[in-house]
């Protein structure tokens, strides 16, 4: 595995590539480079405009087909298409390829394109995501604008059994999915800016809520790892894991960010002030924090994984969220269904 230096110094080089692309094309500006073993640069490409070859093609055709693909890493400014537009998708020609990581630094969130570092990871490969996520983002945000595809958002996570319980009767919870889903789950706390869980989760679990390795190291450096905050009035053991966290650290500061969660969405609002803009927030509590959020509509994403096993019992993870008649259900659409080990990972995007 390359060290963070590395594949940070890869991604700047590739946003450096990305701006040689038209900056007011009707697709984003996207760079890719390619890494050997050893961390060097072997190959390297950009996106020249609509009609034109992907940033990874353009790599991809120019690296020596004498190297071993499962050694390379190929490090873009944007996550791969998943997609036939113009062109073929990126994650099916990276997965053809062989390349054995993807790291890249922004999500793709269209509506057609998302879910190709999915594919790429339920294909073994290792994916990192958030990688100089400021620095992407910034890349990006012209074309996003013009696109009116909004960065932010509240991405609420789960893991529950077929029937829909978090637990089992007795209240065991680990592990109800398996070692590859919760290796996902990582990978997508990397891509998040505030990462929230409350007093409860922190008293019962004391998480560390970083985007790890199967390892147990950093996926990514400090700098991108999402900020964590805790929701809730309940009391905060001062010597927590979660105060440790890197992102504080990086920060210069000594405890988690709190709010009261009285006012929901007035708080989530204010956590654009922690970062400096408004934020992907990546929700990872229990059931009765996920169910105000339902209640109140504020999830723009669902991530579930399921696992193939009945528990039945008392501990469903959506109970009232409000819901009184058919009428008045909450509609998401599904955005993608991936098989993860033995579970299955679904996403699904609220249906405005």
């Amino acid at each position: 595995m390359l060290s963070h230096n590395q594949l940070v110094s890869a991604m700047q080089r590739a946003i450096t590539l990305a701006h040689r692309g038209p900056a007011d094309d009707i697709n984003p500006q996207v760079g890719c480079v390619i890494l050997n073993a050893d961390g060097a640069i072997i190959a390297e490409g950009f996106h020249a405009g609509a009609g034109t070859d992907h940033a990874e093609i353009v790599a991809l055709s120019n690296l020596d087909p004498g190297e071993d693909p499962a050694t390379l890493t190929a490090v873009v400014t944007l996550e791969p298409c998943n997609h036939t537009g113009k062109t073929p998708p990126c994650a099916d020609a990276l997965v053809r390829s062989g390349i054995g990581t993807l790291v890249y630094g922004q999500p793709d969130l269209g509506e057609k394109s998302s879910g190709g570092a999915t594919k790429l990871f339920t294909h073994g490969r290792l994916v990192i995501g958030g990688i100089e996520s400021a620095a992407t983002r910034k890349l990006l945000a012209g074309w996003r604008a013009r696109s009116n595809i909004t960065e932010s958002g509240v991405v609420a996570k789960w893991a529950q059994s077929l029937d829909g319980r978090l637990a089992a009767a007795d209240g065991t919870s680990q592990w109800i999915t398996s070692a590859i889903s919760r290796q996902h789950v990582h990978t997508q706390r990397a891509l998040a800016d505030v990462i929230i869980t409350t007093t409860a989760s922190v008293a019962t679990d004391n998480p560390s809520l970083t985007a790890r390795h199967s390892s147990g190291d950093l996926l990514v450096p400090p700098k991108d790892q999402p900020l964590p905050v805790i929701f809730g009035r309940g009391q905060v053991d001062p010597g927590a894991i979660i105060h440790r966290h890197p992102a504080l650290q990086y920060r210069g500061w000594d405890r988690a960010p709190r709010f009261s969660g009285e006012h929901l969405a007035d708080d989530f609002a204010e956590l654009a002030k922690l970062v400096g803009y408004p934020p992907r927030i990546f929700i990872e509590a229990g059931p009765t924090f996920l169910n105000a959020v339902l209640a109140e509509q504020l999830a723009d994403q669902l991530l579930i994984y399921t696992a193939p096993a009945l528990l039945g019992g008392p501990h469903h993870v959506v109970e009232d969220v409000g819901v009184t008649t058919l009428a008045e259900r909450l509609d998401y659409e599904f955005t993608g269904i991936h098989r993860l080990d033995t579970d299955l990972v679904t996403t699904l995007r609220k249906d405005h």
